[in-house]
């Protein structure tokens, strides 16, 4: 079984800087930074995967035709496989609405001003920056906002910060797991908190050196892989999987552990 690491495709990109041009390419995307930079290079069939994918795990949180979803990630490209994340709202039949980035308190309350204007149904949020976002909303009950749903990286999955009271908030809350080496759309937690892994993925629970499969109930690193001919790529999110979900969901449960 071929195993891969992120660490193996930067060390091939370093030694040979045009792998990662692809033939057929039609879009880019970076991430980490420094010495950990990797470049990512993406097929029309591969982002018509990905807009499919995300549009199966929105619905699955609770994002349906008509609403209103509005997010404060960085960039034009939202999500970290470069695929932007309108792309998905508008194919779900959803009205996408970029609030920018909120780097100061300027840009949180022209964030809000917009929300509140369009009446948001749904909003997408970086934990790391969320709680700055939260803080500055003006007090008000919203009762047009149905939900959030928080970003999430393989590096660690993060705590979403508490939703203050002035938010006038009591939707349902979701985390969007991304690994970009992959797939911008891994999995969306259910409201039990644990992850359900998207129907088209390979998913394994694995040693992280030795890629051998762990049993359920035990901890490993999640590994995964979209398609039978790509590598088993193990990532550096430790989870265990679970035999069932109290949620009811059939798909596969993970569970994170810090």
């Amino acid at each position: 079984m071929d195993l891969i690491h992120r660490n193996d495709l930067v060390q091939a990109q370093r030694q040979n800087p045009q792998s990662a041009r692809r033939d057929g390419a039609v879009r880019a995307g970076i991430t980490g930074s420094g010495e950990s930079l990797l470049v990512l290079s993406w097929t029309a069939d591969e982002l018509a995967q990905e807009r499919a994918a995300g549009v199966r795990l929105l619905t699955a949180a609770g994002v349906s035709p008509g609403m209103r979803v509005a997010n404060t990630l960085p960039g034009a490209l939202a999500t970290p496989g470069s695929l932007q994340l309108g792309d998905v709202v508008d194919q779900l039949g959803a009205l996408d609405i970029p609030l920018g980035t909120v780097g100061n308190d300027a840009a949180a309350k022209q964030a809000w001003e917009l929300v509140d204007r369009v009446q948001a149904n749904v909003l997408v949020l970086d934990p790391r920056s969320g709680e700055r976002f939260l803080n500055a909303a003006p007090k008000t009950q919203r009762s047009w906002w149905s939900g959030i749903v928080w970003t999430q990286t393989d590096a660690a999955v993060t705590p979403a910060p508490s939703v203050p009271e002035c938010c006038g908030f009591a939707g349902w809350q979701r985390s969007w797991l991304a690994i970009p080496e992959v797939t911008s759309f891994v999995a969306m937690s259910c409201r039990c908190e644990r992850f359900h892994p998207d129907e088209s993925l390979h998913i394994e629970v694995v040693e992280p050196e030795s890629g051998t499969a762990v049993p359920v109930g035990r901890p490993g690193a999640l590994a995964l892989k979209s398609s039978s001919a790509a590598p088993l790529y193990i990532s550096a999110l430790r989870v265990r999987a679970l035999a069932e979900c109290t949620c009811g969901k059939s798909r596969i449960a993970l569970e994170s552990i810090a």
